[in-house]
């Protein structure tokens, strides 16, 4: 796929699958189960909303009022299921980890949970927004607390801004509050 991206996404792409590797041996995860969700996480970041839109309907994807408001979040979906159309990729964990990359899922295996928080602040997007430093601290502690730290900045920024979270974000925030707290 790397010829169909552009350099900036595949540099992107190679920071994540740095970063998704560290976090994986740092928590006992299987590093190649993360390093190999974290190739594929992008693969339709690059398209514009017409085509994420187009390409939802097309292939029956769900697309909820706030897809449809913002419809970048549906890269996700679109890309995992063009990787198991195409069979690059057939590990059920690793497709369901790129699908729900953006907002995360309670479901989320270890593997998944150290690509979702190597995309959220992967080096770039920490110097660019230094606020993510919360995120990397918390993720040292835990994949989950790195995570709800995570969606609770997203939830703040959100609510800042009047934006409506994505129903599967809330419940995924719900889950990990409750499964951090319950370890505490």
């Amino acid at each position: 796929m790397e010829p169909e991206l552009p350099k900036r996404l595949t540099k992107h792409i190679d920071r994540v699958v740095a970063l998704a590797s560290t976090l994986a041996r740092r928590h006992g995860a299987d590093d190649a189960r993360a390093t190999l969700a974290a190739q594929g996480h992008d693969i339709v970041r690059h398209w514009s909303d017409e085509r994420w839109l187009a390409e939802a309907e097309a292939r029956g994807i769900e697309v909820l009022p706030v897809d449809r408001a913002n419809p970048v979040l549906l890269h996700g979906p679109i890309g995992a299921a063009i990787l198991e159309e195409r069979a690059w990729l057939t590990d059920p964990e690793l497709v369901r980890a790129i699908r729900y990359h953006t907002t995360g899922h309670p479901s989320y295996t270890p593997e998944a949970w150290c690509m979702f928080l190597a995309d959220k602040f992967e080096p770039r997007k920490l110097k660019r927004r230094p606020a993510l430093q919360r995120v990397a601290n918390a993720a040292e502690v835990g994949l989950l607390e790195g995570a709800l730290a995570y969606l609770e900045l997203m939830e703040g920024d959100g609510q800042a801004k009047g934006k409506a979270a994505h129903p599967l974000q809330t419940e995924t925030l719900a889950w990990l509050r409750s499964a951090v707290r319950g370890r505490a």
